[in-house]
């Protein structure tokens, strides 16, 4: 499981460097997001980290207690208000997209799990796709029949999603991305 910051596009000259922290299982999906999900009514902390504002759900604050350490939040609000908030993309490789790169809401994100941020990428899940197909947010499947990765993600470009998963993460470990890295198994119908 990977713990990814994504920085948030400042809503004033004079609104500080924010990122949100969002969870993911599948980090070979990370090229093919589109959009994050928070819950409306989840109440979220914002906590400093590495000398940047950083937002995660409140309850899952204990998650990441190795990262945060002692901090304490210096703000907190509802999931509601980061909705519509527009936040930079991981990879490039369809920032032109339409309606993409925003917060949504979404019935299905929790705290169980996670960071009770959720990244979205609607090519690779049925929440996934009926959350932006409701923001008007396109379908991107830049895979093939056979599991690889097509010319639309250059750098791994013939290369099975599976074995994408080190190379992605190291990548975004490089760019400082990466907040958290652990192993997590589970089940994944494909």
């Amino acid at each position: 499981a990977l713990t990814v910051r994504f920085e948030l596009v400042p809503k004033s000259d004079d609104e500080p460097a924010m990122d949100v922290l969002a969870w993911t299982t599948t980090p070979w999906t990370l090229p093919s997001n589109l959009a994050l999900a928070v819950g409306s009514e989840i109440e979220y902390g914002v906590f400093e980290l590495d000398g940047r504002r950083t937002v995660l759900a409140l309850s899952t604050r204990e998650k990441l207690a190795t990262e945060l350490g002692d901090a304490e939040p210096v703000e907190t609000f509802m999931g509601s208000e980061l909705v519509g908030r527009a936040y930079k993309p991981l990879f490039p490789f369809f920032e032109n997209t339409p309606n993409a790169f925003q917060i949504l809401s979404a019935e299905f994100v929790n705290t169980e799990e996670g960071t009770g941020i959720v990244h979205l990428a609607p090519g690779f899940g049925e929440d996934d796709m009926a959350v932006c197909r409701e923001a008007d947010i396109p379908v991107v499947c830049p895979v093939d029949d056979a599991g690889c990765f097509t010319k639309q993600v250059p750098p791994w470009d013939g290369v099975m999603v599976f074995d994408a998963n080190k190379p992605i993460i190291r990548e975004l470990k490089e760019r400082g991305a990466v907040v958290k890295h652990e192993t997590y198994l589970h089940n994944y119908p494909h």
